[in-house]
């Protein structure tokens, strides 16, 4: 269970940046993760927050920052498909290092918040581990 933890913060990391440049906010954004596995149906964590600064260069650039991950088992972060409709994000990405994890998310974005899901698969030892995470984010205020 831990190693789903370490996954869960790495794909916090991933996600800790807002969506849509146009119509992100810059500022600090409290962002929530909750993290599901098929394979342990009765392990629940408590959902994992982390609080960001945006800046208005990372909302002008978000890909730029997405594919940024602040532990040492996923490097080498690369989208596989990358697509805006309206105020929605979709991709497929793929992570080197320890984990290799490969990830597909949707998040629907407003000025002011962030919600989606992010399917991911890493290997831990050898050992395939899925997990569904729900991620939501808010604009709590300036930086």
């Amino acid at each position: 269970m831990r190693c789903l933890k370490f996954v869960t913060v790495a794909l916090a990391a991933m996600l800790a940046t807002p969506v849509g440049a146009a119509d992100i906010t810059p500022g600090l954004w409290e962002i929530d993760m909750e993290s599901r596995s098929p394979a342990a149906p009765g392990f629940t964590p408590p959902p994992f927050r982390i609080t960001q600064c945006i800046t208005p260069a990372d909302a002008k650039d978000p890909s730029r920052v997405l594919g940024q991950v602040a532990n040492p088992g996923a490097t080498n972060c690369t989208y596989g498909e990358r697509n805006y409709s309206g105020s929605t994000l979709t991709f497929t990405m793929k992570c080197a290092g320890t984990f290799e994890i490969e990830s597909s998310g949707r998040i629907a974005f407003s000025a002011t918040t962030m919600e989606g899901t992010i399917d991911a698969k890493a290997n831990l030892g050898g050992q395939s581990l899925d997990t569904r995470n729900k991620l939501t984010a808010r604009r709590v205020g300036g930086c």
